[in-house]
């Protein structure tokens, strides 16, 4: 008798446990925001730019560990709390300063507590970039954060946004940081939330305009590489990189480097690397190829006093005109 009780009462038990691991439509494995708010993970994930998968698995099991996630994802933890409709763990909190730069939209990135830095050589008043990819179902490692909006058409002149719609001639606009303030002519690379916005170039100087078609160049490529890259074909990314190609900007890859420092990808191997990343976190690659591309096409769009200003505030010391090792300059 005593055996039977005590055979019920682990079956209750057990069953207690698959219930508290199961949502209310039977599947298993719910996260704690799913089960408090069943909307809760769309809502989130739609105001920090990434999918649910994505979001889902960045929190990982109950309970969610909303520090590392808000570090795969790119955010402060603050602003993954606020998505997440949940409450701040304390005073101590990090949060975002009041007073600061606002969004454009809902579909934005937030910006770093604390504003934007202070503008200056080298860094045209935007702060670092924390940047992470998360290999989805595909296979692909997708980064996290908003694709630009705008995209210049390879060949034309034409600024078109990602649905196909044309906006403005690239001779009448300018890029922008995501609180709409015209980024500084300098080094610093493409960063999340900068995107195209009709602007008179009358009182540009040539190398400024340079840097802003350098930007819109390159913004294609960066959604391309990484957040696209699911479905982007072999002959779209060959006409993306045309301004690289065609100057010899990235030609190859190694990879046999003493430190995952010293190796590099061109514009095929990188292409071939997001394509099969083999499960890995490829960002940092992925990233030094965006970089790099950019700055190279900055070298060889603009002038000699140009380029010594990218040597003079490079944030590594570095003469990335001497590294492109540029024979002959290729202007736009």
């Amino acid at each position: 008798m005593k055996q039977s009780i005590m055979g019920l009462l682990i079956a209750i038990a057990l069953l207690g446990l698959m219930a508290c691991d199961t949502s209310s439509d039977g599947s298993v494995g719910e996260t704690e925001v799913e089960h408090e708010n069943p909307g809760g993970m769309e809502s989130a994930a739609r105001q920090l730019g990434v999918s649910v998968e994505i979001l889902r698995e960045a929190l990982g099991p109950p309970p969610p560990d909303t520090k590392s996630a808000a570090q795969k994802l790119g955010v402060s933890e603050a602003q993954l709390n606020q998505a997440l409709g949940r409450p701040p763990k304390g005073h101590d909190e990090e949060r975002q300063t009041q007073g600061g730069p606002r969004n454009k939209g809902p579909n934005k990135e937030m910006p770093a507590p604390g504003g934007l830095s202070p503008k200056g050589p080298g860094n045209g008043g935007r702060g670092e970039d924390r940047y992470a990819c998360v290999i989805v179902p595909s296979g692909h490692c997708i980064f996290t954060g908003i694709p630009h909006d705008t995209r210049l058409k390879q060949g034309t002149d034409e600024v078109f946004d990602r649905d196909g719609n044309f906006l403005f001639s690239m001779n009448e606009s300018a890029a922008a940081n995501s609180s709409g303030e015209i980024l500084v002519a300098s080094g610093k690379p493409a960063s999340k939330g900068d995107d195209l916005i009709e602007s008179s170039q009358d009182e540009m100087t040539r190398d400024e305009k340079a840097y802003h078609r350098v930007m819109a160049v390159m913004f294609p490529i960066r959604n391309a590489i990484m957040y696209d890259i699911a479905t982007v074909t072999q002959t779209e990314w060959d006409e993306l990189v045309k301004d690289l190609s065609r100057r010899s900007i990235k030609d190859t890859t190694y990879t046999d480097g003493p430190t995952p420092r010293d190796n590099y990808y061109g514009r095929q191997g990188v292409f071939d690397l997001a394509k099969n990343p083999d499960g890995k976190d490829i960002h940092h690659d992925v990233m030094k190829f965006l970089e790099e591309a950019g700055l190279y096409l900055l070298c060889h769009v603009t002038s000699d006093e140009f380029n010594r200003i990218l040597k003079d505030t490079h944030p590594e010391g570095h003469d990335p005109c001497a590294d492109a090792e540029i024979i002959t300059k290729i202007p736009f």
